[in-house]
This record gives structure tokens, C-alpha cells and sequence, in this order.
């Protein structure tokens, strides 16, 4: 199992798709200004001061039946984006498709990623922003 892979495999896979960036409005191609969009945590912790649209891309808990070596693993990506931002062209719909795009089928060093569901909706800690979810899984090996 090597988790480390998945979570730079993605990260590297989003940070390098010319057209998520546009659609995030990251200023540059600085690596700086793209790990201030696409965060590798839960959380953004910095919405208040700045309206720059989120990536928050984590695991969450797996699956694992006890007959099995197999274990199911999941990557949720939470966007978020203004609320008025949203209005105008729907973009959290437009980033939800493009990583939809990009993750689904993809190989991230080894491991085949697929998408699992979407959560609309998610309840969002600031009133300003619109909070939406994207699930991809892939299937480890435990021995």
C-alpha cells in the first residue's frame, strides 16, 4: 500500500490541467499560488480573507470486507466557490465536470482511480460560499 502515491499522484494531476486552473482563476503557475487553491486537508482555513475558488482534496474512511484482501479507498475532493461566483456560470458544476474528466479511469501511479459519487450541497462553514463534493475510489490490496 503506498498511500503517499495516491495523494501526490492527484495532487500533481490537478495542479498540471491547464483547464481546472482557469476554471479556479489561479493568478500563476507558481506552485505557490496553486497549493493556496488545491489544499491536500479537509478544510480551508483561510475563506474569510480571500474569495480564491478551493480544491480540498482528502481521504475518507475505506471499506474492507472480512473475507477480502481487498480494501476500498476513497478521495473526496471538496469545491468550493462563492456564492456569487456560482451564480454567474454555475462553477462548481464546470469544476466538478473537469474533475470529473480527469480522475475518472485515470492511473495515479498504479492505482486505477473511478468516480464514486458526488455530494451536493455539503453544509459550508461561511454563509458566502457554496460547498460541493466529488468521490473517486479505487480498490488496495491489503496483505
Amino acid at each position: 500500500m503506498r498511500l503517499k502515491d495516491i495523494a501526490v499522484g492527484v495532487f500533481a494531476k490537478l495542479a498540471t490541467d491547464n483547464e481546472l486552473l482557469q476554471l479556479m482563476e489561479v493568478p500563476s503557475s507558481s506552485l505557490d499560488d496553486i497549493r493556496n487553491q488545491i489544499i491536500e486537508d479537509k478544510y480551508p482555513n483561510d475563506l474569510v480573507k480571500t474569495n480564491l475558488t478551493r480544491l480540498c482534496v482528502y481521504e475518507t474512511p475505506t471499506s474492507k470486507s472480512p473475507f477480502s484482501p481487498i480494501e476500498k479507498s476513497f478521495i473526496q475532493i471538496d469545491i468550493y466557490v462563492t456564492k456569487e461566483k456560482n451564480k454567474i456560470d454555475r462553477r462548481v458544476l464546470l469544476l466538478a465536470n473537469q474533475l470529473f474528466k480527469l480522475l475518472h479511469k485515470a492511473n495515479i501511479n498504479g492505482y486505477g482511480l473511478e468516480y464514486y459519487n458526488r455530494l451536493p450541497n455539503l453544509p459550508s462553514d461561511n454563509k458566502e460560499w457554496v460547498k460541493y463534493g466529488v468521490v473517486f475510489s479505487y480498490a488496495n490490496i491489503v496483505i
